[in-house]
């Protein structure tokens, strides 16, 4: 059977999800042999899904009619993982930040600067998060944040000891910044992509792996810089490769 889409906003609403456009469409084809349109509009706050032939659906009311399903398990695992490996890298900063300033030698000003920085991308990741998810999507924004995450710890690792602190300052608020996206982004995809009843299971278990991820991060602390980033002997290089092929790999 042919089908065909036709995606309606209005000007201040938010782009549909094609995921969930497949996925509810899909749903409807139970005629074989039947030539249909569907069209996805809006009603108010409200996606709708009108298949010719069929009930017209708010996108909400599809979900709960289709149920929870082995697709909650992956949207848990993927955005938990994502959730994690931000958790390895916020969760850090103050080793990070420490071994950073004995490594390049930084003045007591930049020093100081670190933490400012770092944490003034994360306000304005936050502050864009939103704006960046309407824009391009959900999935694309994690995608762009996790991969953003994975680069700059990789480079932050491989950087020579005279690089210029300007630099270094540059890759954390860029840090700050991506880290700070993939959360609303992660939390918005998973709402938006479960039934009403799962919705604070699913959230829920998002949240549960991101606390893991902090225990984790504590155990890889103690184990590649157990002294907290003051010590010649400790292995920061090693510990940001391992946040960065973290982020790549979720």
């Amino acid at each position: 059977s042919h089908l065909g889409s036709e995606e309606k906003f209005g000007r201040d609403q938010p782009p549909l999800s094609i995921d969930l456009f497949i996925e509810t469409t899909r749903y409807h084809k139970s005629m074989p042999n039947l030539e249909r349109q569907a069209t996805m509009s809006r009603s108010g706050s409200h996606a709708v899904l009108d298949v010719d032939g069929s009930e017209a659906l708010t996108a909400e009311a599809s979900l709960d009619k289709i149920g929870p399903g082995l697709y909650l398990w992956i949207l848990i695992i993927c955005i938990g993982g994502a959730s994690m490996a931000e958790s390895l890298e916020m969760g850090s900063v103050a080793p990070i930040h420490s071994a950073l300033a004995r490594t390049f030698n930084l003045s007591h000003d930049q020093r100081s600067a670190l933490p400012t920085i770092t944490f003034g991308g994360s306000a304005i990741g936050l502050l864009l998060s939103g704006p960046i998810c309407d824009w391009q999507g959900r999935k694309l924004a994690l995608q762009l944040s996790l991969s953003t995450i994975a680069l700059i710890m990789i480079i932050t690792a491989t950087l020579p000891n005279d690089t210029d602190p300007t630099i270094i300052l540059i890759t954390r608020f860029l840090s700050g910044f991506a880290g700070a996206v993939q959360v609303p982004a992660g939390c918005v995809l998973a709402v938006e992509s479960t039934p009403a009843e799962s919705r604070s299971r699913v959230v829920f278990g998002i949240c549960l792996m991101g606390s893991i991820g902090y225990l984790v991060e504590a155990l890889a602390v103690e184990h590649f810089m157990p002294s907290f980033g003051e010590s010649p002997t400790d292995h920061w290089r090693t510990y940001c490769y391992v946040v960065g092929f973290a982020s790549l790999c979720t």
